[in-house]
């Protein structure tokens, strides 16, 4: 048994994948599909996971198009994406060069993402690629229901950590699955794939206004259920960055600099001070 995977149940019929502590991923055991909420960085093997809970044929959803949520799809026939991101996602796919964890001047993904677990023994770093994915069989929309028999999950267009980034919104089991848009931490909003400031406050709003119809919120990274109420505390702190009401302080990053807002205990990470939107 790998112990690169932590798969534990969060709520009935979801489980959570916890991906070597650099993400988390979740598999929903439907009765007509297995949903599988992100596939982590590829670096394990997601698939065999999956099946430990589930026998019904797995669809992959992807929250956005980022190494540490896509990484592992080519281990699946199906992915759904959002749209817009997939749009968006072509120009910095095709630019950005694919290293392996060995080779190439920079820093490798493995030097970047920094895995504290043991490796899988099966894992081969000199072949290592991220972002290993296929095609995806099913683009989403603003509106669009994915149904997996007792879940319908409602796909939410939600532009901020990147301009196509969405959420899934089970109403029935008031459950929203949020990518890295929401979680108590650091949100990244200072990328180059990284919505507008002004769109990103528009979309904390947004999610706010669902903050009566969800109990459970459930995130990529950080604490793994977070409450409803949550969304609104979230959208209220963005609210009072964009208005100049909270000081903000440098912040570097793997992936760039930026300027960070402490909300207390989580922030904000935009790419400029809220001076220079």
């Amino acid at each position: 048994m790998s112990t690169w995977f932590d798969l534990d149940p969060v709520l009935p019929d979801v489980w959570r994948l916890n991906d070597g502590d650099l993400d988390t991923c979740y598999v929903l055991r439907g009765s007509e599909r297995t949903g599988v909420i992100d596939t982590g960085m590829g670096i394990g093997d997601v698939a065999a996971q999956v099946a430990r809970v589930s026998s019904a044929p797995p669809l992959v959803i992807n929250t956005h198009v980022h190494p540490d949520h896509v990484s592992g799809n080519y281990q699946f026939e199906e992915a759904a994406i959002g749209a817009i991101e997939w749009e968006c996602a072509q120009a910095w796919l095709r630019a950005m060069p694919t290293p392996t964890a060995t080779e190439g001047d920079g820093p490798s993904p493995l030097d970047l993402m920094r895995p504290k677990r043991a490796l899988p023994a099966e894992f081969d770093p000199k072949t290592y690629r991220p972002y290993r994915m296929h095609e995806p069989t099913r683009l989403l929309h603003e509106g669009d229901t994915i149904h997996l028999g007792g879940f319908d999950l409602e796909v939410i267009v939600v532009p901020a950590h990147t301009r196509g980034s969405i959420c899934l919104l089970d109403r029935q089991r008031r459950t929203l699955f949020t990518g890295d848009t929401v979680l108590r931490g650091t949100v990244w909003l200072h990328l180059d794939q990284s919505a507008p400031p002004h769109t990103a406050v528009a979309t904390y709003a947004k999610l706010a206004a669902l903050a009566a119809d969800v109990d459970h919120v459930l995130p990529a990274h950080g604490t793994a259920v977070l409450p409803g109420s949550f969304l609104q505390a979230l959208a209220e702190g963005t609210a009072a960055v964009a208005e100049g009401r909270i000081a903000g302080a440098p912040m570097s990053t793997f992936a760039g600099d930026g300027t960070y807002y402490d909300l207390g205990g989580y922030g904000l990470l935009f790419a400029q001070p809220v001076e220079e939107w």
